[in-house]
């Protein structure tokens, strides 16, 4: 047969048509070389033919050699999951589980023993009034009941890059914010989002004989969401003109010298992270009205170019506009939304003009006085 002829489309065609003849033309094509995408519906068409024991043979065979590429593998091992009720199948897959020892296959193993019906079917407290939470977040958010929350969205404060975040060392810093991240686990929804804007931070130098240090934070981040119970999503990074940031360029304008060279620092980043769950994000959709948003724009890029915001009462505040393009694109209208960082409360007054509910957490009392004056909120001490 013409390789050409041999598509997807065609193979599908024989894995509907179950039959020993067919199957026999499956195996033949499985040896030869093949696109990976032909390759893996050839796999897929195997798996739907009725003899289960040439099916079970077939996987025994190419499973666990150490050429079939991982691709095929999954695709090996989905078939196992969808005979898993036979001894044979299970025994197989779980020896492909042990052998592989993949996050992949875990998380397939995962996925399709879930049950939806339990988050389907799951009471949540609803929180019906803009609330503060005054104090540190890592006690106040205790007082939150189980994923009450659809959104967080923060901007934890740096590493002793301020007067209002510092810490005694930079482990003492981040076993902090794990602290948080993990109580922000606990009340927010199963497969819902967390945003975190978070950039690079240098401390000043002790005296002009020492080194500064700059720590990379965002890079830190990923392993405190991760063991929190958050899987990584997407970066976004916030792209602001250059006029607006500290100059890094003037010992390399001044000396020309290699080393020297500082790029200006014009990009934070949002790190956009899901909550660990064992279903599809068209689990939390379903549970919606089949409505779209009514504005139409789109960010076509995980490049946001927004200006940044400054206040006289605080050193680092959230843009409205950053505020409004994250609650629009990870939440739904009525959802609870939660700052554990709030500052001055930039977040919450956009998600009342978005109709959210929003929670913040502030330990501040100038700007718990703050947050306040901009709304009607519940305060819990």
């Amino acid at each position: 047969m013409n390789q050409k002829n041999i598509t997807v489309k065609y193979i599908k065609s024989l894995g509907k048509e179950k039959s020993e003849a067919n199957f026999d033309l499956l195996e033949k094509l499985y040896e030869e070389e093949f696109p990976i995408e032909i390759k893996r519906e050839i796999v897929s068409s195997i798996g739907r033919q009725s003899n289960k024991s040439r099916v079970h043979d077939f996987i025994e065979k190419h499973a666990f050699q150490k050429s079939t590429y991982m691709e095929l593998v999954y695709q090996m091992y989905r078939t196992t999951l969808y005979n898993y009720k036979s001894f044979e199948f299970k025994d197989l897959a779980d020896r492909i589980e042990a052998f592989y020892n993949n996050e992949i296959i875990k998380k397939m193993k995962e996925f399709y023993f879930y049950d939806k019906k339990i988050y389907r079917t799951k009471k949540i407290d609803k929180i019906e009034n803009p609330t503060v939470l005054v104090g540190d977040s890592a006690i106040t958010l205790k007082k939150l009941p189980n994923e009450c929350i659809q959104l967080i969205f923060t901007s934890p404060p740096y590493y002793n890059a301020r007067q209002y975040s510092d810490y005694h060392s930079y482990n003492d810093y981040l076993q902090k914010m794990k602290e948080v991240l993990l109580e922000c686990n606990r009340v927010l929804e199963d497969g819902r989002f967390i945003v975190i804007n978070v950039s690079p931070v240098i401390t000043k130098r002790p005296g002009r004989e020492f080194e500064s240090i700059r720590y990379p934070i965002h890079f830190d981040f990923h392993k405190l969401l991760t063991e929190s119970g958050f899987s990584f999503i997407d970066e976004i990074i916030w792209i602001k003109p250059q006029y607006c940031v500290p100059n890094r360029n003037g010992g390399y304008e001044q000396t020309g010298k290699p080393l020297s060279y500082k790029p200006n620092c014009i990009t934070e980043s949002l790190l956009v992270y899901r909550k660990n769950a064992n279903f599809l994000l068209d689990e939390n959709i379903k549970k919606y009205p089949n409505k779209k948003n009514i504005d139409t724009e789109i960010d076509a890029t995980n490049c946001w170019y927004i200006n940044p915001k400054s206040d006289k009462n605080h050193p680092a505040v959230f843009p409205e506009e950053l505020c409004r393009r994250v609650i629009k694109y990870y939440s739904f209208e009525n959802d609870v939304v939660l700052d554990p960082f709030a500052g001055s409360g930039t977040f919450g007054r956009v998600a009342i003009k978005e109709h959210r509910v929003p929670v913040l957490c502030e330990i501040n009392e100038d700007y718990v006085k703050t947050i306040i004056k901009g709304g009607n909120y519940d305060i819990r001490n």
